[in-house]
């Protein structure tokens, strides 16, 4: 989930529970806490490999979560020198889990129990930026600072709005993987796993992934679309683009990509650390090209999952190789883009 929405969601929360005893200090904490596990953005400034290898490890683990909470919460007691450690403590560390909760939604991965088990959880329920979801924060929150006497009630009532809106993209979400089963069943290969990823704009749209041993295969879904999308041209604008790639439930067009092609360079690549991290981040990886040019053996990778044909695609991480298998350059292709 984006970090505004974390911030939001924390001055709900505060202004839901509404303990006199900090007064103002708890929406303060609540904002603090809402944004605190984000700060991990910092490694972003190292290299996006660390960005990627640390975001959402630490700060977000559920072991650590109790004794952050504490921290804070002695903070806030000295800066607002009010003596209400348990006050703030309920207010930090419902904000933080209510954090951890809202980032297992999407489908970017978390590691809730770092630094013990780096797995990356994810529920695959709401996208990263999802406006509906913004909104039944934003507009009751906003509508407390003006219904002051009824502010812990209209919070309560967001965070009720919300818990009822996830419940309905857990049906949308149901609906999908139905969707792509079918799909799988249709396939002579061994289905290793399938998953439909929640897409931005609408929660009736989802990306449908079906992994055998042999290809990672893509389709996408508008549950509420009854026919097929008309054609566009590159030149289209994003939201036409967009539009054109979701398809009618039981019409979906599935493309599929080979995962390992039989190469040497292929081989030599994946004996790599970077291509070991990368396959330990990526949930959908496979070869999305192996080329030669001027005597350089350029082999790049790709996450399925991030890909949206004709819009997005990020996270490729690219390793070249001379002749005799000798490493030149590896890296994501968005960091050598920005030297």
């Amino acid at each position: 989930m984006d970090t505004l929405t974390h911030t939001l969601t924390g001055a709900v929360i505060a202004r839901a529970i509404d303990d006199k005893k900090v007064g103002r200090w708890g929406m303060v904490a609540g904002l603090v806490m809402g944004a605190f596990p984000d700060s991990d953005f910092i490694l972003g400034l190292f290299n996006r490999q660390f960005f990627l290898q640390y975001h959402r490890d630490f700060t977000h683990s559920i072991l650590l979560i109790p004794f952050y909470a504490i921290l804070f919460s002695w903070l806030f007691v000295k800066i607002s020198k009010r003596p209400q450690f348990w006050s703030f403590y309920k207010i930090c560390i419902s904000v933080l889990l209510s954090h951890v909760l809202l980032d297992l939604l999407t489908s970017y991965g978390t590691m809730i129990f770092s630094p013990f088990f780096e797995h990356r959880f994810a529920w695959d329920l709401v996208f990263i930026i999802d406006l509906i979801f913004s909104g039944i924060i934003f507009v009751p929150l906003l509508a407390s600072l003006f219904l002051k006497r009824r502010a812990q009630w209209v919070c309560r009532g967001s965070l009720i709005g919300l818990a009822t809106y996830i419940l309905f993209c857990w049906v949308q979400h149901g609906q999908a993987l139905k969707e792509v089963r079918n799909f799988s069943e249709g396939l002579k290969e061994e289905v290793i796993q399938v998953a439909a990823l929640p897409q931005p704009i609408s929660p009736f749209r989802w990306a449908l992934y079906v992994e055998t041993k042999a290809n990672v295969y893509q389709g996408f879904l508008d549950l509420t679309r009854k026919d097929s999308p008309e054609p566009v041209s590159p030149r289209s604008s994003f939201f036409s683009r967009l539009d054109s790639l979701y398809y009618p439930s039981g019409n979906i067009p599935f493309q599929s990509w080979e995962k390992l092609p039989d190469s040497p360079w292929v081989k030599k690549a994946l004996a790599l650390e970077g291509i070991k991290f990368f396959y330990w981040f990526a949930r959908f990886p496979v070869v999305k090209s192996v080329n030669l040019r001027d005597g350089v053996h350029r082999v790049e990778f790709m996450d399925v999952r991030f890909f949206l044909p004709g819009i997005r695609l990020p996270f490729v991480y690219y390793v070249e190789l001379d002749d005799q298998g000798l490493v030149l350059s590896e890296g994501f292709v968005e960091d050598r883009r920005r030297l």
